[in-house]
């Protein structure tokens, strides 16, 4: 067989999806004729879809030698540099690909994919609209537009570039998932969870999509847990246990009370919600006890992460890792206790955690609920968020009660002085939430209504993403504006740039309303860091009882509520007593500094002493 044969013969293969017969042939080919460039080119292509990027550079490297004119192999080595992070050479190999052929569609949408991560978004949604005006079906840009789009805040363009996305490419999974997104965002969660569904129909193997499901069915009041944990058990049925036959045996040494090596997989080591739970607990660990490991999933560092790297023994990248091989590097490190901090959310590997890669597995912080794995060992949490005896079903795990708050908190450095209760200047009380638009849920529009119509002179100022879009801004007051309240008493912020100047946006706030069924946790910690008491509802489910648990770990019992009507009540007497709330705001900093959400060290020992415990509970179940 002559070497164009045996090229076409290995094509019949890659077109016939058998890649590993191809990448065989493609090799055959290379051998006889090492600068081929269609065999380099097709053989790059199965290697960067197995991750293996600079394999796949070297071999478009030589195609582009042998093939220079050829923008699609030009395209394909752009691809590839961007994948490695190498963003200049990338954008430079695209240049030339455009130059060489500037009325190709996929070579416009690879450059809005390189220009959008290098965070210059205007030129990639420049990108994008030249791809779909040269192929107005070409659903992978409007996608990616609508992402762009919903990055800028501009989540009325996401939704219709998406809904595009879906006519042209009905077939395309990732529109589904972003549309669900973006309306989530927009606080419309019967919509979202309704397109996902949808996006179900039409792929149900995507493990992702369901995770945004499950994820997104804890915003609505009128999705119960007992359906909610369901749903977690289908997951579990459908994508992880599959991957695990239970016969898995490891080479941790037994001692039941030697050092731990411990192991904390997250997206989020970086300045996110959850970055301040992570770090106190990281900085506290008694390094006699127990030896840190941080699993990095996402690419994103800032000056965060390099503080968290400081104080890891160890510290992974499993970026560019797929589940698989992401366990497997977990397994070579032997890491005795594994803690997922991010569940179902974005970043989250819960397949890594099916694989069961390590002897004793944990899900702590970052999902409001069960993974939905028996493979995962343990939950942890208290005895106010999830009440014994009452959630314990609801979950694949144990529940392990910490004896005090599930949660200790590091207060944001550069918050500044807390001031007097804005309403001593006003005139009046401002009510306020700075949670998420996705959580201002229509039951929580028309209780907080009830509080303004209870107190005419208040004011609700909130803050959140979303807020940049007209619609999402129009949406909301209509909203409330169909419950009474006039639109002139409700003041819509947008994020703002510095953490120090979101901590000043406090400074404006009389009271926090903590959202219902979704809880606040980072926002209602840093309104009371700030000085601003905070209000919450406590419903049946953990998601619906974070607040209770926040609030019962800094000694404000009373403003845990049971009800809607002893929700207004409670929030109506605060805005009535100045006095009350002034005291309470200038002793809230100590009262917090006094409080379990602040003792560090306690927390991290409490956590010691339940991985303690899961050890021994497994040394005692195995045999070597």
């Amino acid at each position: 067989m002559g070497t164009e044969e045996a090229f076409a013969a290995a094509l019949a293969e890659h077109e016939g999806g058998r890649f590993a017969a191809a990448e065989a042939g493609y090799r055959a080919v290379l051998a006889r004729e090492p600068g081929h460039p269609q065999a380099n080119n097709n053989l790059a292509v199965l290697l960067r879809r197995a991750r293996r990027w600079e394999e796949a550079a070297f071999c478009l490297r030589t195609a582009v030698a042998g093939w220079p004119e050829d923008a699609g192999v030009r395209c394909n080595l752009a691809c590839t540099l961007g994948d490695q992070g190498h963003v200049a050479e990338a954008m430079a190999a695209i240049r030339v690909a455009l130059a060489l052929n500037p009325e190709a569609p996929g070579s416009w949408f690879n450059a809005g994919n390189l220009l959008k991560s290098a965070q210059n978004r205007e030129s990639a949604k420049a990108a994008y609209r030249r791809a779909i005006r040269l192929n107005p079906d070409m659903g992978e840009a409007l996608s990616n537009l609508g992402d762009t789009q919903r990055e800028d805040g501009a989540l009325t363009q996401a939704v219709d570039s998406y809904l595009a996305a879906i006519r042209a490419r009905p077939d395309l999974p990732q529109p589904f998932v972003n549309l669900g997104e973006a309306l989530k965002d927009q606080g419309r969660i019967t919509e979202a969870i309704g397109i996902l569904q949808k996006g179900l129909e039409h792929h149900p193997d995507m493990a992702l999509m369901r995770s945004n499901l499950l994820f997104a069915l804890h915003y609505s009041a009128w999705v119960p847990p007992e359906v909610i944990a369901r749903a977690h058990t289908h997951w579990n049925e459908r994508h992880a246990r599959p991957l695990y036959d239970g016969a898995k045996r490891f080479a941790n040494d037994r001692d039941p009370d030697r050092r731990l090596r411990v192991g904390y997989v997250s997206p989020d080591f970086c300045h996110h919600a959850c970055a301040s739970f992570i770090e106190p607990l990281l900085r506290e660990h008694d390094r006699g006890a127990v030896e840190v490991l941080c699993y990095a999933t996402a690419r994103r560092r800032d000056d965060m992460t390099l503080r968290m790297e400081t104080l890891a023994a160890g510290w992974r990248s499993l970026a560019d890792l797929d589940d698989a091989a992401a366990a497997a590097l977990v397994e070579q490190d032997r890491v005795d206790v594994l803690v997922d901090l991010a569940g179902h959310t974005a970043g989250g590997r819960p397949l890594l955690f099916a694989r069961r890669p390590a002897p004793v597995q944990v899900t702590w912080l970052g999902y409001p609920d069960t993974t939905g794995m028996p493979v995962v060992d343990c939950r942890l949490t208290d005895a106010i968020a999830d009440p014994p005896g009452e959630t314990d079903g609801w979950h694949a795990e144990r529940l392990v009660r910490l004896p005090r708050c599930f949660l200790a908190f590091q207060p944001p450095a550069g918050a500044g002085p807390v001031g007097e209760p804005p309403a001593l200047a006003n005139g009046f009380v401002t009510f306020g939430s700075f949670n998420g638009r996705a959580k201002v849920t229509p039951e929580v529009v028309r209780v907080w209504s009830a509080l303004l119509t209870r107190v005419p002179s208040a004011r609700l100022l909130l803050k959140s993403v979303g807020f940049e879009d007209a619609g999402v801004r129009s949406a909301i007051r209509h909203d409330f504006a169909r419950r009474g309240v006039r639109p002139e008493r409700i003041e819509l912020l947008t994020p703002t740039e510095s953490v120090a100047d979101h901590l000043r946006a406090y400074d404006r706030l009389d009271v926090a309303l903590d959202p219902f069924p979704y809880n606040g946790t980072t926002t209602t910690c840093e309104a009371l860091w700030m000085g601003v008491p905070v209000v919450t509802l406590a419903g049946r489910h953990h998601v619906a009882r974070v607040g209770a648990s926040l609030l019962a770990g800094c000694g404000l019992e009373e403003l845990i509520c049971r009800d809607e009507a002893g929700y207004v009540e409670a929030a109506a007497a605060l805005a009535a007593d100045l006095a009350r709330l002034s005291r309470l705001r200038r002793g809230m900093r100590a009262r917090l500094e006094g409080s379990a959400l602040l003792d560090h060290r306690g927390f991290a020992w409490s956590v010691e002493e339940a991985y303690r415990a899961m050890w021994h509970g497994w040394t005692s179940r195995t045999r070597p």
